[in-house]
């Protein structure tokens, strides 16, 4: 039995479901079920190497594509949660494909779930969000040791002897001047920040305070007016942080 003959099959169990063939041995298959922007999810039906008992339902790289539009797969914690999505989803990636080799006689069943991990993988930057905020900090890390390495940074650094209720997330060090750095991701973390350089300036400690935030425009009217009454240089993103970081350290040195 051939795509097209399966897919007749499919249809009686759904009269939207349609086929066209793209390339040769390479269907297409139009089914209704859309991105949050109406776009349809891009599905494509094959032959499988399982087999005759397998059909191959992929997507030939457009999810991630998608996803690159607004969001990165740049850290090990997104990594995990992408990889969690597809294993969770029984699909699996090659060089950037998303495919599930599903047997025949539940194809219909595969193809929503397929469906259904397309959506998950290409809303990634909503889909489990408590999850995707710790990624913040391991992102933040990453950037300051591969990209920042010529500061020396040193991570939970105690600037003042013997009070090791003060830390700071990191210090750095450029042309003899110590940089101590928040990364903030919420109202909490801001009202930490803005106590911690409190003491450091009654310290009388040398130093410039850079603070990232995760999403300055989340945090409550009070920390953001305590913090940025108290910080030397905020960046109200990472992405800003990423942008501005090599140009300001020297500058504010």
């Amino acid at each position: 039995m051939n795509i097209p003959e399966i897919v007749s099959l499919l249809q009686s169990r759904s009269q939207n479901f349609d086929v066209y063939e793209r390339r040769p041995g390479k269907y297409q298959l139009i089914v209704p079920i859309r991105h949050e922007d109406g776009d349809m999810v891009d599905i494509y039906l094959q032959e499988s190497p399982r087999g005759e008992d397998y059909l191959r339902i992929c997507d030939f790289g457009m999810a991630l594509m998608r996803l690159s539009y607004s969001y990165e797969i740049n850290s090990e914690t997104r990594e995990n949660i992408f990889n969690s999505i597809l294993i969770n989803n029984g699909v699996m990636v090659d060089e950037g494909n998303l495919y599930m080799d599903a047997k025949r006689n539940i194809l219909y069943e595969s193809i929503l779930q397929f469906a259904g991990c397309s959506q998950k993988v290409c809303n990634m930057r909503y889909w489990s969000k408590e999850r995707t905020r710790t990624s913040f900090y391991e992102d933040l890390k990453e950037y300051i040791t591969s990209e920042l390495q010529a500061y020396s940074p040193e991570p939970d650094k105690e600037p003042i002897s013997d009070y090791d209720i003060i830390s700071v997330d990191w210090s750095m060090t450029c042309n003899n001047r110590n940089f101590y750095l928040f990364g903030v991701h919420n109202n909490d973390k801001a009202k930490s920040a803005t106590i911690s350089l409190l003491e450091l300036q009654k310290a009388n400690l040398p130093f410039m305070s850079l603070v990232v935030h995760e999403e300055m425009e989340d945090l409550g009217g009070k920390e953001r007016t305590y913090l940025t009454q108290n910080a030397d240089k905020q960046y109200p993103t990472l992405d800003d942080f990423r942008e501005q970081s090599l140009r300001d350290i020297p500058r504010l040195s």
